[in-house]
C-alpha cells in the first residue's frame, strides 16, 4: 500500500468516515491483495531502495523558495537581535511553513527540509535561553566539555522535545531520525556530565554506539516493512543514512587507531573492514554502509597502488577505475550476491527483519 493511500486512511479515520478498527482491517485487506498479485514485484521494489522524498521540480522548487526565506529571515534579523531570537524567530517561521507544505499541502522534499532545519533553530533558541546570548555560541562548540556540558542538559533535553512534537504533528519520515539524533546527542551530554572527560577520551567508542543504535532503530522500522513498500521503509532509510558514517568512521578509526592510510597494513585494515561492512550492507539490503565507505575505500586503494609504483596520474586514474568497477559490477550483481548471502539463513528467524532475496 502506497504511503499516500495510507494518509488518506488515516485523514478518513480523523474525519470521522472511518473508525480506527475498520481502517486497520481495510489497510490489512490491501496489503494482502498486494502480496497476492505478485511477491516478485514486491520483492524486485524491495531491492531498489526507493527514497521517496521528491516527486517533481515543483517540491525542488518550494524548497529553493524555503531556503532563500529563512535565509532572508537570518540575515535580516542579525546584529539587531539576540542571536537566541534570531533562532527563535527562525524555528516559528518554520513551524509556519510547515503547516502550509508539510500537513496541508504534503509536498515530500519541502517537508523533509523544514523538518530537518527545525531542531537546531529550535536548539539554538533553548540555548540562548538556558545558556545566555554571549555564551551561546561558545558552549554549543564545548558540547563535550564538562565545564559546559552540563548546562547543555535543558537545551537538548527541550530540543528533542521539540522535535517530538514536530513529527507527531506532521509526521515526516526524516523526523524519526532528527528525534534520534537528539537522544544521541542527550545521553552524550548526560554521560560526559555524570562522568567528565569520559565520552572526550573515548569519542570513537561513543560514535559507534549512536551508530549502533541508529542502525538497530532502521531495522525495526525495516521489519515492520520487509517489501520496502510502505512509509515504514522511508523511516528505515533515513535512520540507517545517519548510522552509516558514524559506523564506518568509528570502526575504522578503532581498527587502525586514526592512522587510516600510514602505511600498507593500515590500508589493507581499511579495506577488510569496509568489505566486511559491505557484506552486512548486501544483506540487510541497505546501502547506506556502502556508500559512506567508499571514500575511505578509494583512499586505501591509492595507497596500495602507490606502494605499487602508480604513483601521480596513473595512481589516480587506477583508483578511479578499480572503484568504478567495483561499484558498477556489485550494483549490477546486487540480487545474485544477496542471493547467496541470504541462502544460508533462508527459513530462520533473521529473514524476519531483512527482505527477501529475489
Amino acid at each position: 500500500m502506497t504511503e499516500v493511500l495510507e494518509r488518506r486512511l488515516q485523514d478518513a479515520v480523523s474525519a470521522g468516515i472511518l473508525d480506527a478498527g475498520l481502517a486497520g482491517r481495510l489497510k490489512t485487506f490491501w496489503l494482502e491483495q498486494d502480496r497476492a498479485a505478485g511477491s516478485k514485484k514486491t520483492v524486485s521494489r524491495a531491492d531498489a531502495e526507493e527514497v521517496r522524498f521528491v516527486r517533481g521540480f515543483h517540491d525542488i522548487f518550494i524548497a529553493i523558495g524555503i531556503s532563500i526565506f529563512l535565509a532572508g529571515l537570518v540575515y535580516a534579523l542579525k546584529g539587531s537581535v539576540p542571536p537566541g531570537a534570531v533562532a527563535f524567530a527562525g524555528a516559528a517561521a518554520i513551524w509556519l511553513l510547515s503547516e502550509i507544505f508539510a500537513r496541508r499541502m504534503r509536498l515530500a522534499l519541502p517537508s523533509f527540509l523544514l523538518t530537518i532545519l527545525f531542531t537546531p533553530f529550535f536548539f539554538l533558541t533553548c540555548l540562548g535561553l538556558f545558556v545566555g546570548e554571549d555564551s551561546t555560541a561558545r558552549s554549543a562548540g564545548a558540547a563535550f566539555d564538562n565545564a559546559h556540558a552540563q548546562v547543555l542538559i535543558p537545551p537538548a533535553l527541550i530540543a528533542t522535545l521539540g522535535a517530538s512534537l514536530h513529527l507527531w504533528r506532521f509526521r515526516v519520515p526524516v523526523g524519526f531520525a532528527v528525534v534520534m539524533a537528539g537522544l544521541l546527542f542527550l545521553g552524550i551530554v548526560l554521560v560526559e556530565t555524570a562522568v567528565p572527560h569520559l565520552v572526550q577520551n573515548n569519542i570513537a567508542w561513543f560514535t559507534f554506539a549512536a551508530g549502533l543504535a541508529s542502525f538497530l532503530a532502521g531495522m525495526v522500522f525495516d521489519s515492520r516493512d520487509l517489501t520496502r513498500s510502505t512509509v515504514n521503509s522511508d523511516k528505515g532509510f533515513w535512520l540507517h543514512l545517519m548510522a552509516a558514517p558514524l559506523i564506518v568512521h568509528s570502526i575504522l578509526n578503532l581498527a587502525t587507531g586514526g592512522d587510516y592510510f600510514s602505511d600498507t597494513g593500515s590500508a589493507v585494515i581499511v579495506i577488510s573492514m569496509f568489505l566486511l561492512l559491505s557484506l552486512v550492507a548486501i544483506l540487510v539490503d541497505r546501502r547506506a554502509l556502502l556508500v559512506s565507505g567508499l571514500g575511505y575505500f578509494g583512499i586505501a586503494l591509492g595507497v596500495l597502488m602507490s606502494e605499487a609504483d602508480l604513483a601521480g596520474e596513473a595512481g589516480v586514474a587506477g583508483t578511479l577505475l578499480v572503484l568504478g568497477c567495483f561499484i558498477l559490477l556489485l550494483g549490477s550483481a546486487w540480487r545474485f550476491v544477496r542471493r547467496i548471502l541470504v541462502a544460508p539463513v533462508a527459513g530462520s528467524p533473521v529473514m524476519r527483519i531483512i527482505p527477501a532475496a529475489s
